[in-house]
């Protein structure tokens, strides 16, 4: 039975006793809607999902300035500080050395003066033109040092988060000004940055070299060859989600506070409540200051409360821990077996030569699937022999413990998934 008013497409419920006696052995065409609304006098309503509500801010009718919290303490109060721009760069101009021969470069004087704030405003606006000028002496440089960071492994100014007197210098500082330029006069287009930067000759290298460039830049600090990364611990879990087919690529539905109905104000470790298992995207997740999602925290993921440009890369005992026990990774790895053991298997004939058993070509065709969907490449035919031991080596343990035969299949081809999840060649970027 079909009821009309419980419809959940375009047309919005009829109410009314028409509504109530609205039931049908089919569904309804739009054309039989319409006539229906059209008997009931109901208009044609279309029905209106409720919006989402999001945090916003909204300006006092009279801004007034702040005083100084004395060592971040937001009891102890110092003398009021005027709203401004930083003066530290008035007038300066830009480092000689740092000059290119480009006639667009930052030569012009930088003067913070040339802003003024209204004082019925609360200078948000001022700030932000302030930031986004042209002759600005940092903003085009730091943005662009940031995006080099993630493309090439390791920034231009290897502290990004410190572009003063304390931080590092430039590598390149020509190469620096040049993409800063370039990023401005293309409207601050990050994704044409990015397009600038992959399509050259040093994103595009090798991350193999031989020993004399290792030896004469052995941090790779004039790029000549490409940076192994390791992936971060978003990449990582999505990487293995979408491996095994479980990636859920749609949005999440409201907050998880929002749909718990609890508040976060709790001692630390309490909050870990919060963390639901989920398959969407990384970038989905509860993330709570004093409690990160479970599956994320073992791979040098970044302290919430403070701000981090460049993350810290450990290698730790915890991390191949978790590989190995974690409900996640050993989940994803049956996953994706079941997808192997329940998928036809494709007729290719790439086998050695002498018989084979019809049993042995279906396992064949299961361990090529496997590097295909995890590495991106088929296996050698050392591999391939290395993996169907392996397989059947964890046959022969589970039988010998007597566990239950039903899912001996299951977990000898999930060993090998979840051995291929945690290589190397997984986890780098070459």
């Amino acid at each position: 039975d079909y009821c009309l008013a419980d419809r959940s497409d375009r047309f919005a419920p009829l109410v009314g006793r028409l509504a109530h006696f609205a039931i049908f052995q089919h569904a309804l065409s739009d054309a039989q809607v319409l006539q229906l609304y059209d008997a009931s006098g109901q208009a044609r309503a279309v029905k209106r999902e409720p919006g989402y509500l999001v945090m916003g801010v909204r300006e006092k009718a009279k801004p007034v300035d702040c005083k100084i919290h004395i060592n971040g303490d937001g009891v102890k109060l110092g003398p009021v500080v005027t709203r401004g721009f930083l003066t530290a760069y008035q007038r300066a101009q830009p480092d000689s050395r740092a000059q290119t021969d480009s006639a667009d470069s930052h030569s012009t004087a930088y003067d913070p003066n040339d802003f003024t704030l209204d004082a019925k405003q609360s200078g948000r606006l001022q700030l932000a033109a302030w930031l986004t000028h042209p002759d600005h002496p940092q903003t085009a440089r730091v943005m662009v040092n940031r995006v080099w960071m993630h493309l090439f492994g390791q920034p231009i100014v290897a502290t990004p988060d410190d572009f003063g007197v304390y931080g590092a210098r430039p590598t390149h500082p020509q190469l620096l000004d040049h993409l800063a330029d370039q990023f401005v006069h293309d409207g601050w287009s990050i994704k044409r940055l990015i397009r600038r930067l992959v399509l050259t000759r040093s994103y595009q290298l090798d991350s193999r070299a031989n020993d004399d460039l290792i030896n004469a830049d052995p941090e790779n600090i004039y790029q000549a060859r490409h940076s192994r990364r390791r992936l971060d611990a978003e990449t990582l879990r999505d990487s293995m989600l979408s491996a095994t087919g479980s990636l859920d690529t749609r949005p999440g539905n409201g907050s998880a506070i929002e749909q718990i109905n609890q508040l976060i104000n709790w001692p630390p470790g309490e909050a870990t409540d919060l963390h639901r298992d989920s398959n969407q995207r990384s970038i989905y997740l509860c993330m709570l200051r004093h409690a990160p999602p479970p599956d994320l925290a073992a791979f040098d993921l970044p302290d919430a409360t403070a701000i981090t440009g460049r993350r810290n890369e450990t290698t730790l005992p915890t991390q191949a821990l978790f590989l190995l026990n974690s409900p996640f990774v050993v989940q994803q790895s049956e996953q994706l077996a079941s997808t192997l053991l329940s998928a036809p298997t494709r007729q290719k004939n790439d086998s050695p030569p002498g018989e084979i058993t019809d049993v042995l070509r279906a396992d064949r065709e299961r361990v090529r699937e496997a590097f295909e969907r995890t590495l991106l490449r088929e296996p050698s035919e050392a591999e391939m022999r290395a993996a169907l031991a392996h397989v059947q080596d964890v046959k022969s343990t589970i039988r010998g413990q007597q566990r239950e035969s039903h899912r001996t299949e299951l977990r000898a081809w999930a060993s090998l998934c979840q051995a291929l999840l945690t290589t190397n060649e997984f986890r780098y970027i070459d």
